[in-house]
């Protein structure tokens, strides 16, 4: 081939790709690449786990060399898994460190035996870890194994007294939950007595039968009344029908007398301990709640009575001296006033009210309470409650019971008229105008104990999302209940000399179900009466707020 046709062929392809340069140029404009400058150039990575605190791994190489060193059983070794465990708890492993205590606890028994002292920590540290984890009915079991370990473990000492109240306080919370088998839910209520009732027992003999210290178990013990007697009205009323009417009435007035002997006995420790006259008010006042709970009203209006004297002085009203012999017009109006209260009282009564006729009246004395109580008078009306609610299957001794709530005095001097109702009415009356405004001029809902409210959390005021307002008769019973429609007044875009519309439609209320339940809860609910002069009145309109909201339940606050 001659040497110009190579030639040419070679050039051929070089002016092909051969372009213009203002062609380029537009090319490389029309592709030119934006960097979004905000967006980062990687991926985000995730952050790297925190480190492991260095005590976590102290503990893990000690226990490791004392299992080389001597065995899985090593002396000393359920200190160390109580340290890494406490420490895991801390960084809210509750998994690793229920593990770990639980091997704690093993080896404790391997070591010390079944119920050694040393497994108390491990164990009470294992059930806040199952608890955080929500393995309730595993944390209830191993509660009952922790009871048995520290009723042989600190018998007869301060930490024992300390324990048993904290184990009725847990059993409280296991009824609430309802943990466990339906069928065995009352089982909770009457192993909470129980310990309440060992609690009380050593208290007294540890610390002596006027010790305020037995304040603690006497406390859990009246609240256990209000569970027993609520209980026991619930099945009451589930059983209307069967012709046991009668059996449950007795039931529900031997409840009745026990709860006031409780109630007593904690009055009267405070009255021999120097109680002051608004404490002693206080006292009163949370025996005429339990009347009134119970619908006993004559009892509940005589505790309130006594508690309105204690911090109100009487009026004073001059007299004429012919006048000083018989009673004046002034004494007149008191008593009918008085009397009319009562009625009204009588007349509003609720209707599952307790019935004064059912059973036995209880004394208001609280001496007389505690005589008759610890007499054993009422055994038989204990045991028959504890039978009807069907709360126990194999019960401890009910005598005990009963009579350890107020132990009866072996002296001479026990059986004089030493009635603490009758040394209170000999005390001059202290006017302490603060303490009858949070007791007779306040809308207190029954029972006014922190575990057992009725009412979810509220304020006394318009501030919360639902806004409610209600009214009280004399004797506490709701009368007038509706629900208030809080609207936001904004700046209208109408001129100034511009009226509304008349026929502006209203703010429409949804129903909700929510709120239609806590309206069927307020009507049942029992309320203190309202006082003025000694005489319970009906109350003006009370407006309060709720926030039904399971989320805001505790940012709202429940005003005492």
């Amino acid at each position: 081939m001659p040497l110009l046709t190579l030639i040419l062929i070679g050039v051929v392809p070089l002016i092909s790709v051969a372009q213009d340069p203002s062609d380029a140029l537009a090319e490389t404009e029309a592709a030119t690449i934006v960097i979004d400058m905000v967006a980062p150039l990687e991926p985000k990575r995730a952050p790297p786990p925190p480190a492991e605190p260095s005590t976590l791994g102290i503990y893990r190489n000690y226990i490791e060399s004392m299992e080389k060193s001597a065995g899985a059983f090593a002396p000393g070794l359920t200190e160390q898994l109580l340290g890494l465990g406490l420490n895991l708890q801390a960084l809210d492993r509750h998994a690793e460190a229920a593990k770990v205590l639980k091997r704690g606890v093993h080896v404790s028994r391997v070591q010390s035996g079944l119920y050694a002292a040393d497994q108390i920590p491990l164990l009470r540290a294992e059930i806040r870890s199952l608890i955080a984890l929500g393995r309730l009915d595993e944390a209830d079991e191993h509660q009952r194994y922790l009871a048995r370990v520290e009723s042989a473990a600190l018998t007869g000492t301060p930490a024992s007294i300390a324990a048993l109240i904290d184990q009725g306080k847990w059993a409280e919370q296991a009824w609430d939950l309802r943990l466990g088998d339906q069928e065995a839910h009352p089982e909770h209520l009457a192993r909470s007595w129980e310990y309440y009732r060992l609690a009380y027992n050593q208290s007294t003999q540890l610390y002596g039968e006027r010790s305020l210290e037995l304040l603690k178990p006497l406390e859990g013990m009246l609240r256990l009344q209000y569970r027993f007697a609520d209980l026991q009205r619930e099945n009451a009323s589930g059983s209307a029908f069967e012709g046991t009417n009668y059996r449950q009435t007795s039931a529900l007035g031997g409840a009745y007398r026990r709860g006031e002997a409780v109630l007593s006995t904690i009055f009267g420790l405070k009255v021999v301990n120097g109680s002051s006259a608004g404490e002693q008010a206080r006292d009163l006042t949370r025996l005429g709640d339990w009347a009134r709970w119970m619908g006993r009203r004559s009892d509940s209006r005589s505790y309130y009575d006594k508690a309105w004297r204690r911090i109100t002085p009487p009026p004073v009203v001059p007299e004429a001296p012919e006048a000083a012999a018989s009673p004046g017009p002034a004494a007149d109006a008191r008593a009918g006033a008085s009397a009319t209260a009562e009625v009204a009282m009588n007349d509003a009564g609720s209707d599952d009210a307790l019935p004064d006729t059912g059973a036995e009246e209880a004394p208001t004395d609280a001496v007389a309470v505690a005589v008759a109580v610890a007499g054993g008078e009422e055994v038989a009306a204990l045991n028959e409650a504890l039978d009807a609610a069907e709360i126990i299957n194999d019960a401890p001794a009910e005598e005990e019971i009963v009579a350890e709530l107020a132990p009866a005095a072996e002296t001479e001097k026990a059986n004089e008229d030493t009635s603490i109702m009758a040394l209170t009415e000999e005390q001059p009356p202290v006017d302490d105008p603060v303490m009858r405004r949070a007791l007779f001029e306040t809308a207190t809902p029954l029972p006014d104990i922190d575990t057992l409210r009725p009412l979810p959390p509220f304020r006394r005021d318009a501030s919360g999302p639902l806004v409610v307002q209600f009214q009280l008769n004399e004797a506490g019973k709701i009368t007038v209940l509706e629900r208030v429609t809080v609207t936001t007044v904004t700046e209208s875009d109408t001129t100034e000399g511009e009226e509304a519309s008349e026929d502006a439609e209203e703010p429409l209320v949804d129903n909700d179900p929510a709120v239609d339940r806590l309206f069927r809860k307020m009507r049942r609910t029992r309320f203190r009466p309202r006082y003025e002069e000694g005489v319970a009145v009906e109350t003006g309109m009370i407006v309060w707020s709720f926030d039904l909201n399971p989320a805001n339940a505790e940012a709202i606050a429940l005003q005492p």
